[in-house]
């Protein structure tokens, strides 16, 4: 799998202050708004951008075009994980970040991660807002990324975006294997924490969904996200506890709406929205719950490889 271009900082310096990763799966209209954001950063020079492209040709063809400086890393269209993999291994920085294709980060971004690092943490995860406007745009928001809505806790914490985080290297790559299975950087974290190293969470360094949804298309996300996750967790339980897994899902729906309106009263942050989105949030959320039971009591089928 071939990079067709190397950032001239990296080949020329060796070491980039800042690498940041990108899986390639939703097409150029996303992903050049995500490049554009991390072009705009003040230590762009010093920050080593490598996209793992798994569209094609099209998407190709237009890096090379206009974003010559970008590593590229040309891919099959693996799951997100073990592309963002592909692109950990590849990378130079003393931190290395990993973003979606349509995370576009806010100004400061950079500055405040690298500024973040200079702490004891292992890893640092920023803030996520919406940057889509609409009804269903909302409630994929609200559903996914509640938690982490501006405020977040400032300092240590244990909750971090897979979509906003940034670590140390020599941690990262001590568990990078996590990746190469298909799993999520949750894994990563909590394995990180076993180390008995500290995870932190910043306001200052912020990322912007931009990603666009239809109806139909965010429920079939939703179910192969939540299958996938209780596939993977499925692997290392006995039977029973999958059973137990499996047929608790049912009170998933109720519970998990109920944290999400707490916590953005708690914020009190996005009220209108949300309450004119909450119907919708609630059959996200029941959506998922009925893919955890089928991941738990069957196995994560190939939901994976469907994941966006």
């Amino acid at each position: 799998m071939p990079a067709l271009a190397t950032s001239e900082y990296a080949s020329q310096v060796g070491e980039p202050d800042l690498s940041v990763v990108v899986a390639s799966v939703n097409g150029w209209e996303v992903l050049e708004l995500t490049l554009q954001a991390l072009d705009a950063q003040p230590e762009r020079a010093c920050m080593e951008v490598i996209v793992v492209e798994a569209v094609g040709e099209t998407v190709r063809e237009r890096l090379r075009a206009h974003r010559p400086e970008v590593v590229v890393i040309e891919a099959e269209r693996l799951p997100i994980p073990k592309l963002r993999h592909l692109g950990v291994c590849r990378a130079h920085g003393r931190i290395v970040a990993i973003l979606e294709d349509h995370g576009q980060v806010a100004k400061g971004w950079a500055t405040s991660l690298l500024e973040a690092h200079e702490g004891p943490w292992a890893a640092v995860g920023g803030a996520v807002e919406n940057g889509k406007r609409g009804l269903v745009n909302w409630a994929v928001f609200f559903c996914e990324y509640t938690p982490y809505m501006k405020p977040v806790l400032e300092g240590e914490a244990t909750d971090l975006p897979g979509n906003n985080i940034a670590y140390k290297r020599p941690h990262l790559m001590r568990h990078a294997k996590v990746l190469a299975q298909g799993k999520w950087e949750s894994w990563i974290n909590d394995s990180l924490r076993a180390d008995g190293v500290r995870l932190a969470s910043t306001n200052a360094a912020v990322v912007h969904h931009i990603k666009p949804f239809r109806l139909g298309y965010f429920i079939v996300q939703r179910f192969h996200f939540a299958r996938s996750y209780a596939g993977m967790r499925r692997v290392d339980q006995s039977p029973l506890t999958r059973l137990i897994y499996g047929f608790g899902s049912l009170a998933l729906p109720a519970l998990l709406m109920a944290r999400v309106t707490k916590t953005v009263l708690t914020k009190k942050r996005n009220l209108g929205w949300f309450l004119v989105a909450s119907p919708l949030v609630a059959l996200f959320l029941s959506v998922g719950a009925v893919g955890e039971m089928v991941g738990y009591l069957l196995g994560p089928g190939s939901s994976l490889n469907k994941v966006e």
